[in-house]
């Protein structure tokens, strides 16, 4: 289980930014007393579930034009 300051090391994150994500219920967590915990599954949940793939850009359709065909060579 990690404390809230080795869970913002390992997201790059501030201490504050993995409190609000622990209050909004983003990031999953258990509560020890006053302590507040984090398991490492928790931790690659959560980047699992944030994680943005590249998608190929779209090409425009239609015809596609030749370019400088005035030019001559």
């Amino acid at each position: 289980m990690l404390k809230v300051r080795e869970v913002a090391e390992r997201l790059n994150l501030s201490e504050s930014k993995v409190y609000a994500l622990i209050e909004s219920g983003e990031l999953p967590h258990h509560r020890f007393g006053g302590a507040i915990r984090v398991s490492d599954q928790q931790v690659a949940e959560f980047l699992e579930q944030t994680k943005h793939e590249r998608s190929k850009p779209e090409l425009p359709k239609g015809r596609i034009h030749a370019p400088f065909r005035h030019l001559k060579l």
